[in-house]
């Protein structure tokens, strides 16, 4: 292939269009990661869902959350979870598709869809707190402020009706603990999140896509049914 640059005399550079590629392309944390540990300390930033369908000829479609199946393309339907934080001093995505790494995250605090076998959601137990600092000490915060560190759980059984014959169980994961991240941190968090335009990344599930690209870095397989301890 022939190149030619032309001529570069009096050219400034551009911004725009530089490494969309690499675009939210963060490295991955969570279950069948490359990184692994025993605890996990990550500072939430966001957090976004949506229904996937692979149908008959490969087709991957994205749907969002609350999506009818009778909506959707004929296949079966896997929910996705990210969360994309501060782990190590970097950006990275917790992805989960497997349920008990969902639950640990998005499982509401109470109603029909709550699942007694795990503790409420991180997610929601941190936006009620966050209303709290609120409504009680005048100060408002984000998740981006709050560190949290997570543990392995001790194994649950998640046999139900439809798996009677096949007895599978799962370690929730657990928040330990949560401390406010310091109003320096939180400044620089702050402005790492509007550089990064994180809310066009949790916008993106938003809406229906077909046969969405993802890199090895973001895929999560689901959590074998085994008794054995999983790290992150």
């Amino acid at each position: 292939m022939k190149i030619d640059n032309g001529n570069f005399e009096n050219f400034e550079g551009v911004t725009a269009g530089v490494q969309q590629e690499e675009r939210w392309q963060y490295p991955g944390s969570g279950y069948n990661a490359e990184e692994k540990a025993d605890t996990l300390e990550i500072v939430p930033f966001a957090m976004r869902q949506c229904k996937e369908v692979t149908g008959a000829n490969g087709v991957t479609h994205r749907y969002p959350l609350k999506t009818r199946k009778i909506d959707m393309a004929d296949g079966d339907v896997t929910t996705r979870l990210q969360v994309v934080g501060i782990i190590n001093d970097e950006l990275h995505i917790f992805g989960a598709r497997s349920w008990t790494a969902r639950a640990a995250w998005a499982n509401p605090l109470g109603g029909p869809y709550h699942d007694g076998r795990f503790e409420g959601g991180i997610w929601p137990r941190l936006m009620n707190h966050i209303k709290d600092m609120k409504s009680q000490h005048g100060r408002q915060t984000a998740p981006l402020c709050w560190q949290l560190k997570l543990i392995v759980g001790e194994a649950i059984d998640l046999t139900s009706a439809a798996t009677a014959k096949q007895k599978s169980k799962g370690h929730p994961i657990i928040a330990e603990s949560m401390a406010f991240v310091g109003p320096e941190k939180a400044a620089e968090y702050e402005r790492l999140y509007v550089d990064e335009a994180i809310n066009e990344w949790v916008a993106e599930w938003n809406k229906p896509a077909v046969a969405e690209s993802t890199t090895p870095d973001t895929e999560f397989r689901p959590m074998p049914e085994t008794d054995e301890l999983l790290p992150f």
